[in-house]
């Protein structure tokens, strides 16, 4: 009796060692199953976006004090294979007057495709945006330090030929070809570039004229936290500002910037940009701006203060383009997906434009905004 109960435990233990090890079929179909249904979700487009919705007080003019979905954008990225990807980007609810009696509007922000052939070059093709200043390109309004743009992204990057009442969101349609150059052990690269003709139009509009607009950007990095960047931009437009209608009015745009960026500790940059258009000997357009922010990133805390410059020397007696701004902000980070920001900002007019705002020196903004992303 005892060896044949020894018999069955020595089976038993023989039994639950080598059977848990043997494949099961169903298993297997199910793993099977699930790999196959992973592989699709990876080629699917990603889609992903943010709502930035809050509070805005400005004492210029009357006073207004506001509840507003400042920005609610949606972004679909897809990659097609190894080589190509595309990218689409919708805003509805913009932050800038719009048409229809000034009610917002969906715009079309990005719709371009993208082909790596080498890290040394990459071609893009559709509406994309300009790399000419830091905040339009390798930032958003979702990971920028401040709720709004500076002066050199809405007055010399985002100006549209045709006008300041026609925001082009600094993007246009054409071609960009651009690259990566010196890989460091760091893993960083020293020099990237970006060339590109364009319409130097409305966008997602066919342009007016038969001349194409040229940039090149060429970004250079001494240090994994430091870049130094310079741009050119020129383009020929027919703009409302010009009064003998000539179609092929030179226009010139220039930015060159610095930024030192550690993301555990400090946040410094700075970037300068001019605007000039002239016909006959008369300037047209001429301007210059630039702005300095410091921000320290302290775990979920981001303080920042900034101060921005702009001179409009052609329209002397806009608001909108004679200024001194003094920035104080806050953002907080709740959570992977909620972030809060706050900006006070004081605006000093010069002599000229003054009159224009009731003969007050100044204006007080206070934006309080909630900024929910997926």
């Amino acid at each position: 009796m005892k060896r044949v109960i020894a018999l069955l435990c020595s089976i038993a233990a023989m039994t639950s060692y080598v059977y848990p090890h043997e494949p099961n079929p169903v298993d297997s179909c199910a793993m099977s199953t699930i790999k196959k249904w992973d592989r699709i979700i990876s080629k699917l487009p990603r889609l992903s976006g943010y709502m930035q919705t809050g509070w805005n007080y400005n004492s210029l003019g009357s006073g207004t004090s506001t509840f507003q979905i400042k920005r609610l954008r949606l972004l679909l990225d897809g990659t097609i294979n190894d080589r190509a990807s595309f990218r689409l980007q919708v805003e509805a609810l913009s932050g800038l007057p719009a048409h229809h009696n000034g009610q917002k509007s969906i715009q079309v922000i990005d719709a371009y495709a993208t082909y790596k052939v080498c890290d040394a070059l990459s071609v893009r093709v559709g509406q994309f945006n300009s790399p000419l200043c830091y905040e339009n390109y390798n930032l958003s309004p979702a990971t920028m330090e401040t709720i709004d743009f500076s002066s050199l992204s809405s007055r010399v990057v985002f100006r549209n030929a045709i006008g300041y009442d026609y925001s082009d969101f600094g993007r246009d349609l054409g071609i960009m070809v651009m690259g990566d150059l010196f890989p460091t052990d760091k893993g960083y690269t020293r020099l990237s570039y970006n060339v590109s003709l364009t319409n130097g139009h409305l966008p997602s509009i066919d342009d007016n004229n038969k001349s194409k607009e040229v940039q090149g950007v060429i970004f250079y990095r001494p240090g994994r936290f430091l870049n130094i960047k310079a741009g050119y931009n020129f383009g020929e437009f027919t703009g409302e500002k010009n009064p003998e209608g000539h179609k092929y009015q030179p226009m010139h745009r220039g930015v060159a910037g610095i930024w030192y960026d550690n993301p555990t500790g400090i946040d410094l940059r700075g970037e300068y940009g001019i605007c000039n258009a002239r016909h006959n000997g008369r300037d047209i357009v001429k301007e210059n701006t630039f702005y300095i922010l410091a921000a320290w990133h302290l775990g979920k805390f981001l303080p920042v203060i900034r101060y921005d410059y702009c001179r409009d020397s052609v329209e002397k007696a806009t608001l909108a383009g004679n200024f001194d701004k003094y920035l104080v902000g806050l953002n907080y980070v709740l959570c992977k997906n909620i972030k809060l920001r706050t900006n006070y900002t004081l605006t000093a007019y010069s002599n000229s434009s003054r009159a224009s705002n009731g003969g007050h020196r100044t204006s007080n903004q206070v934006q309080i905004m909630g900024e929910f992303s997926f």
